[in-house]
Parts: structure tokens; C-alpha cells; sequence
């Protein structure tokens, strides 16, 4: 059995197995601890991986630290065997708010239109983020690709400006140019052997924030999928999926309502975590079994403390116990000052490490090992099964069990409460495993 352990100052450590009781079921004591029964033949979603994004901030920042480490880092991501085995990125269209220089891959001066789309240029992602996510797919060729645009290029906007507080829209005159610049966007990364299996119409639509953005509203974001995305995909013999919304659990109503006018044009929804429950993504899923969920972004804050560590596990948690088929964080990395970004806005976001430009050397964060506790055993294709749920209104002790395709099963368990270490019983079928998972702590169990 393998078994992995986060408390106090131990980060994803491995664990002799010594340190839980296996036992006979006939033997149970129900008279004290948590019990957690879980059901083998009771299968719910499949697992499609976790992963991380190579914004333009987080390139960067790992081209600027000890080549040697960074190394190290690549390794620990996404190899299988000696790391955590991620096994999905999400990349940026252009520019993000994780960006020292907005651009997109078509800018013009402005007055300056380019409706053929002479002047795409896709160089700026050749620097880094396209070197790192081919990196990424040598040491794990099964990475599934997700991308999101923040901006159209200004010139196709209603406002010839970057940022999302001042309401810029998509002309309507632009749906097909713009299409098609999603098309050439798409052909640049396969070009470089790297095919683009999913892309969500557009990060946050309804947004009106302090960076690179465009709103949408629901009508045109309909409309523009129907009649101009996914056609275009189509004419372009592009296998990619569409994945709807791209913004908080809490807007799942309005990612409902898109998703009965795109059911022939749309896979599936992706949901961001900063607003809202988890238990969200349920009531969609309930409506559409049918299609695929995902969470698309999730960040966790500064500083990295086990307090925060255990917070995000218990979050991942809850988005697999209602439904989430892949769990995708924000920025792979950051420097140590949480950029560059432009104007050095500070969006209070982490990345899963820290790549300190001054010393050269890297730091694994709370978001790295929340990630672990699941990717690192949790395969492409596992199934989330029926286990109790022990904690319904404060999460502080939530645990979800799946079924790999190995037929090994996969559990963890959290316990958010900051004093009291509690005892939890596994029932599986004829056996019992039996471990104390530690005040603030997250235990990992794998078996055969």
C-alpha cells in the first residue's frame, strides 16, 4: 500500500505501512471514529487528470532560475513515476492578466484593420510557453491541452482597449475573422506537435476586471459558437471541443442556459472556483450528464501556509464528490514577487511553485502538494465511487475514493480542523483500513 501524508512540516511525504490498521470488517467498531463505507460497484464520473497553466508570468519565471532546477521541476510535474503525474494543461490565448506585456497574436495599430489575418504572428509564445508545454508533453505523452482566450486582438473590439473593466465586446462584424483567428491559433500549437483537444470560448465573459478581458453577453456568446466557433473548427477538420462558461461555479444558471442552445456545438463546461460552491457544478452535471465538467482555473493565495494547504485539498475534494472530471490550477509558477505581470498587478494568486529569479532556486508551494495527494494516483479513466460523505456543511473532514483502471483504488481524506486528529474507517466490502489522519492534515491511501 502507498501511503502519503501532509501535517506540520511534512509536505506529501511517503509513509511506512505501519501507519494504518487493515483488519476484517467482522472486527469493526462503530462505537467510535469516522466511518467511510465505500461502495466498489458504485461508479459515478471518470477522471480525466489534473494539471496546471503555463501562463506567459510562469514561462518566464522558470526561464529565469537554475536551469538544473527547473529540470528537477519539469520532472516532478509531469513524469508518472518519479513525480505527480499531471496530465493537463491549460495555456492562454495571447495575453492574461499573468502577463508583463498584453498582446495577442494579431495586433494592429490602432485604426489599422487586418480581416485576413496577414499579420497573425505567433511568436511570442515560441519564446517559452510553447517550448515548456512540448517539454511537458516528452515527459508525459498522454497531457491533454486546454486553451482560453482572454481578448480578441483590440482591432476587432467595439473599444480599442486591453482590459475588461471598460466593457469591450467582440464587433459582430468580427465573429467570423475571429473565428478564424482561433483556427490559426489552434494550427500554431499542432504545428508544433501539440494538439489542442479542448478550448473554451472565452475566460471569464461576464467579467469586468482590471486586465486583459472581453464581455460577452449570453446571446452572442451563443451565437458566435453555434454559428461561427465550432463551424469553423469543423471546415478546419480541427478535432478540438468546445467547453462552455470558463467562469465561477456561482454562474453555472447562465452556463445552463448557453448550454441548451449549444448542445450540438458545445462538449462540455468548464468552471472556475472563485465564487461559489462546488456543490454547483452538481446541479449543471444533473441537467447534462452527458457532457464533460471540468475545472478550468483554481488559485490558491499567499502566504503558503498548511492551513491554506488542507483548504485546497478539501476544495478539490468537494468538486470530485459533485461531479469535476479533471481539476486544473492557475500558474504552474511564479517568481518570488508573484509575476511579472503588467503594471505589476497583483492578483493575490500562487503558483504551484515559486522560482526565486534572485537566487536562481525553487520553491514547492501548498498548491504543488494539494495537486500530489491527488494526481499522483488518481489515473486517466478512474472512476470516482459512492463513499460517505462525513462532513455535508463545513468540509472539515471530506474524502473521496476512486477506482482506477489498474483496478488499484485511490482515497483521500482531509481534516481541516485545526486542533483534533481524527480516527476514519474504511469498509470496503469484507475489509477495513483504518488510519488517523492528523489536525490540518491529508492523507493519501493507494492499494491494490
Amino acid at each position: 500500500m502507498n501511503i502519503y501524508l501532509s501535517k506540520e512540516n511534512v509536505r506529501f511525504e511517503k509513509q511506512s505501512e505501519e501507519f494504518v490498521k487493515i483488519y476484517d470488517r467482522k472486527d469493526l467498531d462503530i462505537s467510535s471514529g469516522s466511518m467511510i463505507v465505500v461502495e466498489p460497484d458504485k461508479e459515478y464520473q471518470d477522471i480525466h487528470g489534473f494539471g496546471a497553466s503555463f501562463t506567459d508570468s510562469a514561462a518566464i519565471a522558470m526561464s529565469n532560475v537554475d536551469k538544473e532546477e527547473v529540470e528537477k521541476a519539469m520532472i516532478q510535474f509531469f513524469d508518472k513515476e518519479e513525480g505527480i503525474g499531471l496530465s493537463m494543461i491549460r495555456n492562454c490565448v495571447g495575453g492574461s492578466d499573468f502577463t508583463p506585456v498584453y498582446y495577442t497574436y494579431n495586433d494592429m495599430p490602432e485604426g489599422e484593420e487586418d480581416w485576413e489575418l496577414e499579420h497573425f504572428d505567433f511568436s511570442h509564445d515560441m519564446k517559452e510557453i510553447v517550448p515548456f508545454t512540448q517539454w511537458a508533453k516528452r515527459i508525459n505523452p498522454d497531457i491533454l491541452l486546454m486553451l482560453s482566450p482572454w481578448t480578441a486582438p483590440l482591432w476587432m473590439k467595439d473599444k480599442f482597449c486591453w482590459k475588461s473593466k471598460d466593457h469591450p465586446i467582440l464587433r459582430k462584424e468580427c465573429y467570423d475573422v475571429y473565428a478564424k483567428y482561433i483556427v490559426k491559433t489552434i494550427q500554431s500549437y499542432e504545428e508544433q506537435g501539440l494538439p489542442v483537444d479542448f478550448m473554451t470560448v472565452q475566460n471569464e465573459p461576464f467579467a469586468h476586471l482590471n486586465w486583459a478581458g472581453m464581455y460577452w453577453e449570453p446571446e452572442d456568446l451563443i451565437a458566435f459558437t453555434n454559428n461561427n466557433m465550432r463551424p469553423m473548427l469543423n471546415q478546419a477538420g480541427l478535432r478540438t471541443k468546445i467547453l462552455n462558461l470558463d467562469y465561477n461555479t456561482c454562474y453555472f444558471p447562465k452556463g445552463n442556459n448557453i448550454m441548451k442552445e449549444t448542445m450540438d456545438t458545445t462538449e462540455g463546461f468548464a468552471f472556475h472556483w472563485y465564487n461559489g460552491l462546488p456543490e454547483f457544478m452538481q446541479i449543471s452535471r444533473d441537467l447534462f450528464p452527458n457532457k464533460l465538467f471540468y475545472v478550468s482555473e483554481a488559485s490558491s493565495d499567499n502566504p503558503d501556509t498548511l492551513q491554506k494547504l488542507t483548504s485546497v485539498s478539501r476544495r478539490i475534494t468537494k468538486y470530485l464528490q459533485s461531479g469535476a472530471q479533471c481539476f486544473i490550477m492557475w500558474n504552474i509558477a511564479l517568481d518570488q514577487n508573484g509575476g511579472p505581470t503588467f503594471e505589476n498587478i497583483n492578483t493575490h494568486c500562487s503558483g504551484l511553485i515559486t522560482c526565486n529569479t534572485e537566487t536562481g532556486k525553487i520553491m514547492y508551494g501548498k498548491d504543488f502538494y494539494a495537486l500530489a495527494h491527488y494526481s499522483k494516483f488518481m489515473q486517466r479513466g478512474a472512476r470516482v465511487l459512492y463513499s460517505t460523505d462525513t462532513d455535508l456543511n463545513n468540509y472539515q473532514l471530506v474524502n473521496v475514493v476512486v477506482k482506477n483502471p489498474d483496478g488499484s483504488l485511490a482515497a483521500v481524506i482531509t481534516n481541516t480542523n485545526q486542533d483534533n486528529e481524527r480516527t476514519c474507517k474504511l469498509v470496503i466490502n469484507s475489509m477495513v483500513i483504518e488510519v488517523n489522519v492528523p489536525a490540518n492534515g491529508i492523507v493519501t491511501l493507494h492499494w491494490k
